[in-house]
């Protein structure tokens, strides 16, 4: 059980042994109202009620508290469990890919279209294992509280072409269009980076077969805004509210399609939080995903 339940039971145990010991000394001590004044008797019977009272409501918001957190607990623990399902997936699907165009490029003599459809099999499936061991590490930091941005200003266009290229290369079925209004940014490099690559891989991941993605940046007021849309399938109201918390993955693992540990949109909000910034998911028009990010301009 949750550390938080315990406290929250031995707390409210210990409350209910002491309102018994204090009854338990008012039904001995009711000898003497006979020697009271009925004033006084009133008085204390009033005041026994009243305490009844708060003792019952005590006890109706402790075993509702109780329940809320063994319910969060609960949930917890089925996305660990989804998470740890997920990730031997996640880990076994890249090495096998990986293995096997290597060894098809090894035995056979393969013309070159072929080998650079194989070549570009084996990266991307590098690209899924190397964004996992990213997030899995970042999680492990991030829950250390391990992490500070190392800020500096660095040319957010040209960063942002780089990374636009290298994932066209991987993805080379994705569209992606790039229009930055701003020069530069003050943030850190690393985490701005998985940052992208997190929402990036993620709208890849939930679009069609031919993604169209768009990136867009501007500044508003004293925040440089960056805007990631896609086309897919969209993310529901209620979704919307769980995205961002770790290990949430829609529906259960052994039936879910999509690829994913649960934890790209969890390290992105924790990321963005770190500089002091905003992250926000809305739907896009006609359809699709757009996550909108503001970061301050430091």
């Amino acid at each position: 059980m949750m550390v938080r339940s315990k406290i929250l039971i031995y707390l409210l145990a210990f409350y209910v042994l002491l309102q018994f010991i204090w009854w338990g000394y008012q039904i001995l001590d009711l000898g003497a109202l006979a020697d009271q004044t009925q004033e006084d008797t009133s008085r204390r019977v009033i005041m026994i009620i009243g305490e009844g009272g708060v003792f019952i409501l005590i006890l109706m918001a402790g075993f509702w508290k109780i329940q809320q957190s063994i319910a969060k607990e609960i949930q917890l623990s089925q996305r660990q469990n989804n998470f740890m399902l997920s990730v031997t997936h996640e880990l076994k699907t890249p090495l096998t890919s990986i293995q096997l165009a290597l060894q098809t490029l090894k035995k056979r003599n393969l013309n070159p279209e072929v080998r650079e459809n194989l070549i570009a099999k084996a990266l991307n499936a590098n690209q899924r294992l190397s964004s996992l061991i990213d997030n899995i590490i970042n999680a492990s930091r991030l829950e250390s509280n391990d992490f500070t941005p190392r800020l500096e200003i660095f040319p957010l266009n040209t960063f942002l072409q780089s990374k636009t290229e290298e994932l066209t290369i991987i993805y080379e079925q994705a569209s992606i269009t790039l229009l930055c209004e701003v020069d530069i940014i003050n943030a850190d490099a690393y985490m701005l980076e998985t940052i992208f690559n997190n929402l990036l891989e993620n709208a890849i991941k939930y679009s069609d077969e031919n993604p169209k993605i768009k990136i867009s940046v501007k500044n508003k007021g004293r925040m440089t805004e960056i805007t990631i849309a896609d086309e897919g399938a969209g993310i529901s109201a209620q979704e919307k509210l769980q995205i961002f918390k770790k290990f949430y993955r829609v529906g259960n693992e052994i039936s879910r399609s999509q690829k994913g540990s649960g934890l790209g949109l969890f390290i992105t909000s924790e990321f963005v939080q770190l500089h002091k910034g905003r992250i926000k998911c809305e739907n896009n028009n006609p359809k699709g995903t757009k996550f909108i990010i503001e970061l301050p301009h430091g």
